[in-house]
């Protein structure tokens, strides 16, 4: 006689179909991928190489009060920290670790990274489009000298062309004390000013960038204009029309000229200075005849 099969348990199946749905949930060991856990905040310090060394305190409050309200969107990238055991040193993420102790977080998101951590925080900074022009330039040039990377190599990494590549870095030919306070000076300014030579003419630009003073158009009029006379070289006399005598159209032209000049934003050249000057005199000793 043929036993009857018992039908299946409801609540058994139930179970066995959760058990398959968390089994396809579960990290693998040979997982590809690199999955996040919780990071003791007062476990994390930043990373000392750290390219970006200048942080906004409203930046870093906006960014904490969406994170507040929306949570941590993306972890931070950490390496164990060889100074201390259990600990953590940031590859990359730091203005959201500063905003997570900003909300008075005990933890934060992570993923430990296991590649280049000076690479990835280099090109992570690299590509920040808020990242100080001065402070990515030094970036650039760390992770050229210390890679062995061509500038070429580099603008593929970074998704940049080679022009873009160079101009940054030569940012890094303007004085030292200059870049050290240059910050809020425009990046199209600071790229136009390294083009120049050394010299009077870029040091009066550069004065003039430290007041904040300077226009790509005052760095491109002063890239034009004439090169000074060799020292001891008489500066030559200003026109005077044939006859000797001074006519009308002459003098308004002159007058014109002045006004025009007087308008724009830069201040004279030495060239201009001494032509004004030798006119001055001959002015002066007309006047005084």
């Amino acid at each position: 006689m043929a036993t009857k099969r018992k039908p299946a348990s409801p609540v058994l199946g139930a179970a066995m179909s959760a058990i398959g749905a968390a089994n396809e949930g579960l990290v693998t060991q040979d997982s590809r991928f690199r999955h996040s856990f919780e990071a003791p905040l007062d476990r994390i310090r930043p990373d000392p190489e750290q390219p970006r060394k200048r942080f906004e305190a409203a930046e870093i409050a906006a960014l904490a009060a969406t994170m507040a309200t929306e949570g941590q969107l993306q972890p931070v990238l950490l390496r164990p920290d060889p100074e201390r055991r259990g600990a953590w040193i940031l590859v990359a993420g730091e203005r959201r670790w500063r905003a997570a102790r900003h909300n008075g977080w005990a933890s934060l998101l992570a993923i430990v990274h296991e590649g280049d951590a000076e690479l990835a925080a280099l090109l992570e900074n690299l590509q920040r489009v808020d990242l100080d022009p001065v402070e990515e330039a030094h970036a650039l040039r760390r992770l050229l000298s210390r890679r062995g990377l061509t500038q070429g190599r580099a603008a593929e990494l970074l998704g940049r062309s080679p022009a873009e590549i160079s101009a940054t870095l030569r940012l890094l030919t303007l004085p030292e004390t200059f870049l050290a306070q240059a910050a809020g000076i425009p990046r199209n300014v600071l790229v136009e000013l390294a083009r120049l030579e050394a010299g009077p003419v870029r040091d009066r630009l550069i004065r003039m960038a430290e007041a904040g003073e300077l226009t790509v158009r005052a760095i491109r009029a002063a890239r034009s204009e004439p090169a000074a006379p060799p020292p001891g070289r008489p500066v030559p006399d200003p026109p005077v029309p044939p006859g000797g005598g001074l006519p009308a159209a002459l003098l308004r032209d002159w007058r014109a000229g002045l006004e025009r000049r007087q308008a724009e934003p830069h201040p004279l050249t030495p060239a201009e200075r001494r032509q004004l000057a030798a006119l001055r005199r001959q002015i002066e000793a007309l006047l005084d005849r």
